[in-house]
């Protein structure tokens, strides 16, 4: 059926006028759509730029910490090196790998042995002082006992006043000192060093500070309580040695 030209352009605008409201909202909504799109796009590139960031935050702060450590072994090892210069005779330097803590055992293992030297009885010492003796050997380890130890003893003199006693370890921080004369004038602050007596630890490696003095229940002898000077709780690197005497 033909139409004609006035009825086919009102037919037109009656479609345009029913459609438009669909037309709008269709066009709206792909706005809407392509709009959220981008939106989403700009978050998830946001998202992978703070999630790279974050990493090389992370990645930094290893590296600083690294360095850090790096720095404190460096002084460590430049002060133990000074230290070995006092040293005469044969040292070898090792380095802590393991430690025995308990009430009842203080050691640490280290991580030189006799393929490297280390032998029975060794001394071993640090910047800081005299650290213990070696008691065990394994070809490439050994176990040393600290001062601080129970079983741990070492034949002292007070540096000021040279008087002579015995320092003791009993699984605490500090040390206790006995067999000191009742007549001897030490007082606290007072450094001890070992005498080189027993021939196990060489002469004149410091040892600690006085903290206390008193008097034996029988009066009859002095003690003393003695802060050593080594952290034993921090211990890293440390020098075997045989030498016999040190600078007192």
């Amino acid at each position: 059926m033909i139409q004609s030209p006035e009825r086919a352009e009102n037919v037109h605008k009656i479609s345009l006028t029913v459609l438009k409201p669909f037309l709008i909202t269709s066009h709206s909504l792909s706005l809407a759509l392509r709009k959220t799109g981008e939106t989403f796009t700009g978050f998830w590139g946001l998202y992978r730029s703070q999630s790279e960031l974050k990493k090389q935050v992370t990645q930094l702060q290893r590296e600083l910490i690294d360095m850090e450590e790096l720095k404190k072994e460096n002084d460590r090892l430049h002060k133990l090196l000074e230290f070995k210069k006092q040293i005469p005779g044969k040292v070898v330097p090792a380095r802590v790998i393991g430690r025995d803590l308990t009430p009842w055992r203080k050691s640490v293992m280290i991580d030189k042995g006799s393929k490297n030297g280390i032998q029975k009885r060794m001394a071993v010492v640090n910047a800081q002082g005299l650290v213990g003796r070696v008691v065990e050997v394994a070809p490439y380890s050994a176990r040393v006992i600290l001062l601080i130890d129970p079983e741990s003893r070492v034949s002292t003199f007070f540096q000021d006043t040279r008087d002579m006693g015995v320092a003791e370890g009993d699984g605490s921080p500090l040390l206790r000192v006995t067999h000191i004369e009742r007549q001897a004038t030490i007082r606290v602050g007072d450094r001890i060093l070992s005498s080189g007596h027993g021939g196990v630890y060489p002469r004149g490696i410091p040892i600690g500070q006085v903290e206390v003095v008193g008097t034996q229940k029988e009066a009859l002898e002095l003690f003393a309580s003695v802060r050593p000077f080594v952290d034993f709780s921090k211990l890293e690197e440390v020098l075997c040695t045989t030498s016999s005497l040190f600078d007192a």
